[in-house]
C-alpha cells in the first residue's frame, strides 16, 4: 500500500516527544456533527472513532497498512470463511469483557440495521458467529480477500452489548477506546474523559471536547482565539490567513480524496455519452485547482491520484470547449436548449465556488445551469433516488475500505449503496467481483485501473481535482498526526503542554 506522506508547514514544530501532564484537556473543532443518533452506517461512526472512543477489530496505520486492533490475528480458513482471534484482557468501558458473543452481536446488529454499512452489508456478508470465547467466524457470500481491511472501517465498531437497545445505539460508557464519551449534544458538542483502564495503556490527556462547527470561518476563529486546539478541514483560501498566525501550525497532507461532478447517468439527456463527454470537456480542472484551491489541489482525470498503484495510465484532464460544443451538436442539442440543476453542499465550503465556475463554463458551451447549495442531508435523498441532474461531491475513495474495491463497489456497481451516478453495467460488476477474490494486489490493481479508465472514457463521473487536507493546530498540541483517512484523532499519546 502506498505511503501518504505527512507535511507540516509554517509557524511551529509538532513535537513527537511524549509530554505527559495530568489533568490536561483538549478541544478540537470538527465540521461534522452527530446526525443519525450513532447509526454505524453514517458518518457518526467516524466521529466516535476520531473522539477516541470507537474501536474496530483491525486498525489502519498512517501508511494504510493493517494492524491488530481488538483482534490480534485473522486467517481465511476457507474461501468464504474468516476467523478473527480477539485480544485478551479487553473490557468495554462498562466493565463487560470483550468476547466472541459480544463481537458477533455488534456485527450482526450492523447487518440487520435499516441502513447497513457499505463495507459490511448483507450483500457481502452471509453470517457472523462466535466460535468460542475469543474467536469470531465470519462467512462471506463470495470469496472476499479484503475482509480484514473492511473491518478496519469505523462503521464496524464494536460496542458493549448494552449499547444496542432495539434499533437505537448508545455509545456513552460502552466503547473500548482510550477515551469514554460522557455527554453528547448532537448539534453542538460531545465530551469525553480518559479511560484509565484502556488496554493499550493510560492516555496522556485527562479528556476533552469535540465542538461541531460546519462553518469553516468559525472553525478558524476558534483555533485563532484559543477556544479550540485543533481545527479540522481548513479551506485552501484560509491557508494564507493562518500561515503567519503566531502559535498556529498547519498540517497539510495529500489524501486519497477527489472533488467530483456526479452526473445522473439514467436521466436524459445525461444518459447520452456525448452529453456527458461534452460536460467533461467544458470543465477546466487546472483553473479550478489554481483559483478555488489556490494551488493546494491538482486537476484530476481520475478519482485516483496519479501515483497510486491502481491509477490508470495514459489519461489526462480534459479541457476543450470547442470539442464540447461539437459533441452537443452531434447529440442534437442546440445552444441554450439544455438546462440543468447543479447541487452542492455547505459543509465543504469550496464547493459553492466550484459550482459557480462550472456554471459559467457550461454556460460558455450553451448549457444553462442553476446552482442550488444546501446542507448535505437535504440533497442526499435526491441524489440517491435519482431525482437530480448533477451534483458536486468530495469523495474519499479509500474511506470505506483501504482498497478501491470498496469505492468501486459502492459507487459503480449496479446494486451499489452509494451509486449516485445511477450507472449499471454487468461487465463492470463482474470485474469488481473478480477483483474481490484476487489475493495478489497487482492483479486487483490492474482491474481497478481498467475500470477507472472506463469511468473517464465514458464520462460516467467527471473528476475535477484531487484534494489536499489541511488542519490547523496550536503550538500547545503534541504528538498530533493527521490520519490519511481521518479514522483517528484522539489517540492515547496525544497531549498538550
Amino acid at each position: 500500500m502506498k505511503r501518504y506522506a505527512l507535511a507540516v508547514i509554517c509557524a511551529m514544530t509538532l513535537s513527537t516527544s511524549a509530554i505527559a501532564q495530568e489533568g490536561k484537556t483538549l478541544t478540537y473543532a470538527d465540521f461534522q456533527l452527530v446526525q443519525t443518533n450513532w447509526q454505524m452506517a453514517s458518518d457518526d461512526s467516524y466521529l466516535g472513532s476520531r473522539a477516541g472512543c470507537f474501536e474496530t477489530l483491525v486498525r489502519l496505520n498512517s501508511q494504510l497498512q493493517l494492524e491488530p486492533g481488538l483482534a490480534t490475528a485473522w486467517k481465511q480458513v476457507e474461501p468464504t470463511v474468516w476467523e478473527f482471534t480477539l485480544r485478551d484482557g479487553v473490557k468495554f468501558q462498562d466493565g463487560t469483557p470483550l468476547t466472541g458473543d459480544a463481537v458477533a452481536g455488534a456485527l450482526n446488529h450492523l447487518l440487520t440495521a435499516e441502513m447497513p454499512a457499505r463495507p459490511f452489508s448483507p450483500k457481502l456478508i452471509k453470517s457472523v458467529e462466535a466460535s468460542g470465547e475469543k474467536v469470531v467466524r465470519i462467512t462471506t457470500r463470495d470469496p472476499l480477500v479484503l475482509l480484514p481491511a473492511q473491518l478496519a472501517a469505523p462503521n464496524t465498531t464494536i460496542l458493549s452489548p448494552a449499547a444496542y437497545q432495539g434499533g437505537a445505539i448508545d455509545p456513552v460508557g460502552h466503547c473500548t477506546g482510550p477515551f469514554e464519551i460522557t455527554e453528547v449534544k448532537p448539534k453542538q458538542y460531545l465530551k469525553f474523559k480518559r479511560n484509565d483502564n484502556y488496554w493499550g495503556g493510560k492516555p496522556l490527556l485527562d479528556g476533552g471536547k469535540v465542538v461541531f462547527i460546519p462553518d469553516a470561518n468559525t472553525r478558524m476563529t476558534q483555533v485563532r482565539s484559543g477556544e479550540a486546539d485543533i481545527a479540522r478541514l481548513i479551506p485552501a483560501y484560509a491557508v494564507k490567513k493562518l500561515e503567519g498566525a503566531q502559535g498556529i501550525g498547519l498540517v497539510q497532507q495529500r489524501v486519497p480524496r477527489v472533488t467530483e461532478l456526479l452526473l445522473n447517468n439514467k436521466k436524459a439527456p445525461l444518459n447520452d455519452i456525448r452529453v456527458r463527454q461534452a460536460i467533461q470537456a467544458a470543465i477546466d480542472g487546472k483553473a479550478i485547482a489554481a483559483s478555488v484551491y489556490e494551488g493546494l489541489a491538482t486537476a484530476a482525470a481520475s478519482a485516483f491520484l496519479p501515483d497510486d498503484p491502481w491509477a490508470p495510465k495514459g489519461i489526462a484532464p480534459v479541457y476543450d470547449p470547442e470539442r464540447a460544443k461539437a459533441l452537443l451538436k452531434e447529440a442534437g442539442i442546440q445552444p441554450g436548449q439544455l438546462q440543468l440543476e447543479l447541487l452542492a453542499y455547505t459543509s465543504r465550503s469550496e464547493l459553492k465556488d466550484v459550482a459557480a465556475i462550472i456554471q459559467a463554463e457550461l454556460g460558455e458551451i450553451g448549457i444553462k445551469v442553476n446552482v442550488r447549495v444546501a446542507e448535505y442531508t437535504a440533497i442526499e435523498p435526491e441524489m440517491i433516488s435519482g431525482a437530480y441532474d448533477m451534483a458536486l461531491m468530495s469523495r474519499g475513495y479509500l474511506t470505506d475500505v483501504a482498497d478501491p474495491f470498496g469505492f468501486l463497489t459502492a459507487d459503480y456497481s449496479c446494486g451499489g449503496s452509494y451509486n449516485m451516478s445511477h450507472y449499471c453495467s454487468e461487465e463492470v460488476d463482474a470485474q469488481i467481483k473478480k477483483a474481490s477474490s484476487l489475493s495478489e494486489p497487482q492483479a486487483r490493481y490492474a482491474i481497478y485501473a481498467q475500470l477507472a479508465k472506463k469511468i473517464f472514457d465514458e464520462a460516467i463521473t467527471v473528476s475535477v481535482v484531487n484534494e489536499t487536507s489541511i488542519d490547523a493546530v496550536t503550538e500547545h498540541v503534541k504528538n498530533y498526526k493527521m490520519h490519511p483517512l481521518v479514522y483517528y484523532l484522539m489517540t492515547k499519546d496525544l497531549t498538550v503542554e
